[in-house]
């Protein structure tokens, strides 16, 4: 008879190993490593589907609090990148943010995180995008589970750049966060990435970007995927995360939208990690991140008060002295 060591995991079952016959047989449990989690409000998640502006089939995770009553109102945290779904059964312990919202922190916190699943046309991926979340999240609402006022989006790098395009194109998200978006195709086009020295111009035509084409053969297309040159149909406040050192996405195009919507009058805030890259890895810069994020999302989707970073803004001779996280009291 043979026997094997194995570990299973789903989103609530941490990777703990298991003994067993080859056949599966009778399963032992030998490992029970995390077990704090019982202490707090876990989460649960559910497949989604629903036919998207392509008239096809959509699927998308959505993430419940473990004690989640169809009968209230919960704030919703729209969150993405390119496909979600096949990762429905992956266990993740919570952990500080180096970019994007930890999904189980959020949903701990009474949060439904609702990760919708992207598929990409070429020379039109922030037409694509919009065909995706925002006929998912108008799903939400119409079940019921999402209510207008209450919708949070987020992005980060590609994600970024859709987020960035979605907010031009739809008021239906209350607030959203930008974390290292291209926002001008031309510029980003014609850029070159600070890590590897390469030039940018192979994830257009090749890659990600996927505009297939040379910026001289879709001039039409990389300016329509422009947010920055769209930014007056902007009336999404927005918490724009862009790091100085960025190596994959120039710093500049994120400071250009917060200049952009700074001089158009609408609510934005800028935070750059000095020194920090496409991600924050300090663990002090994670926490402050994390912190800063989830009072931003709170204040516009949960009505808590306004902490005086967002009143009062930062000045370089506070940082690291004065955080400035304390609610406003009215």
């Amino acid at each position: 008879m043979k026997y094997c060591i194995w570990n299973r995991q789903n989103i609530s079952e941490f990777r703990d190993l298991w003994w067993s016959k080859s056949d599966f047989s009778n399963p032992v449990r030998i490992t029970y490593a995390n077990p704090q989690q019982e202490e707090y409000n876990w989460g649960q998640v559910k497949l989604v589907e629903w036919t998207n502006y392509e008239n096809k089939l959509n699927k998308g995770l959505l993430y419940l609090p473990e004690d989640y009553d169809s009968t209230k109102q919960y704030p919703v945290l729209v969150q993405f990148y390119e496909t979600h779904s096949g990762g429905m059964h992956s266990y993740a312990a919570p952990m500080l943010s180096s970019a994007m919202a930890d999904v189980m922190y959020f949903v701990s916190n009474g949060y439904i995180v609702f990760m919708p699943d992207v598929h990409f046309n070429i020379g039109t991926p922030g037409q694509s995008s919009y065909d995706a979340v925002v006929s998912g999240t108008k799903y939400l609402i119409e079940k019921g589970i999402a209510h207008l006022g209450k919708i949070g989006l987020q992005g980060h790098s590609w994600s970024g750049f859709q987020t960035s395009y979605l907010v031009t194109k739809t008021d239906i998200f209350t607030c959203a966060n930008i974390g290292a978006p291209i926002t001008d195709m031309v510029t980003g086009y014609l850029g070159i990435r600070n890590g590897s020295g390469l030039p940018r111009y192979f994830m257009y035509e090749e890659w990600q970007s996927r505009m297939g084409k040379p910026i001289w053969e879709a001039k039409e297309q990389y300016l329509a995927n422009s947010a920055l040159l769209e930014a007056d149909k902007i009336h999404t406040p927005l918490l724009i995360f862009h790091n100085d050192e960025d190596e994959a996405v120039a710093y500049e195009q994120g400071r250009a939208l917060y200049l952009a919507m700074r001089r158009l009058q609408r609510p934005a805030w800028l935070l750059n990690y000095k020194g920090e890259g496409h991600f924050v890895l300090k663990q002090a810069a994670q926490k402050d991140w994390t912190i800063r994020m989830k009072q931003f999302y709170d204040y516009y989707l949960k009505g808590t008060a306004q902490p005086r970073w967002m009143k009062e803004g930062i000045h370089k001779s506070e940082r690291g002295i004065d955080q400035k996280y304390d609610l406003i009291k009215e």
